[in-house]
């Protein structure tokens, strides 16, 4: 997938993500945030020539290089992409209840990674 292939994606994505709502859904967000957010840092890494459009990342955790190996400029993203991920790994993949900062940071780390695409 190329550039504009992640970012469609992506919001497709995001938009459906609008029509669920905190807290009844939160699980639902937080996993569709991590996919928005592997569309949106592939298309940061496309764009950006750290990968080709055949290869892909999927999460800020198996990049080879860690985030700090990323261009400078892509770098604050990816640390929303990893918030991101810390955040699936709590509110998903562990016993967890909702918190009320949830909806919060989920929405921040989502934003910067949109803007950093733009």
């Amino acid at each position: 997938m190329n550039v504009e292939q992640h970012a469609a994606k992506a919001k497709r994505v995001l938009n459906s993500l609008h029509k669920l709502q905190f807290p009844e859904d939160y699980l639902a967000i937080v996993d569709g945030a991590v996919i928005a957010g592997y569309h949106l840092g592939n298309a940061l890494l496309h764009k950006h020539g750290v990968s080709p459009s055949a290869q892909h990342a999927n999460s800020p955790s198996k990049l080879e290089a860690g985030v700090s190996g990323l261009p400078t400029a892509i770098q604050p993203a990816f640390e929303a992409f990893s918030e991101l991920e810390r955040l699936r790994s709590e509110f998903v993949r562990s016993p967890s209840t909702w918190d009320a900062t949830l909806a919060e940071a989920v929405q921040r780390n989502l934003e910067a990674l949109r803007l950093a695409t733009e």
